[in-house]
């Protein structure tokens, strides 16, 4: 099963969230899972916002399920996938509040 990771990322300290994206990413393949992870998009870091979501939201669409990180609910892009998921009928995952596991 392919999982999306959807985390904050704007306005955060870059390397402390791609090591956090990195941890989920491994995590989810410990669980046997094909994590797709939105900081591995293929664009420069400092490319507009919404070439990442247009880019985010192409990646979303390729998988079957959303893993939505703590503090998902406060990021507009991650409300964005979170409704493009709905839309799609794909399965909602968050992560725990240890940030270990899968829910």
């Amino acid at each position: 099963m392919k999982i999306y990771i959807s985390g904050p990322i704007t306005g955060t300290n870059i390397e402390t969230t791609r090591a956090r994206f990195e941890a989920a990413e491994e995590m989810l393949r410990g669980q046997g899972f094909t994590p797709v992870n939105p900081m591995k998009n293929g664009l420069p870091v400092d490319a507009p916002y919404e070439e990442h979501m247009k880019r985010d939201l192409e990646m979303l669409a390729e998988c079957d399920a959303i893993y939505l990180m703590n503090g998902w609910e406060r990021s507009k892009g991650c409300r964005m996938e979170f409704n493009a998921a709905i839309s799609a009928n794909k399965r909602i995952t968050y992560e725990r509040e240890n940030g270990k596991g899968f829910v």
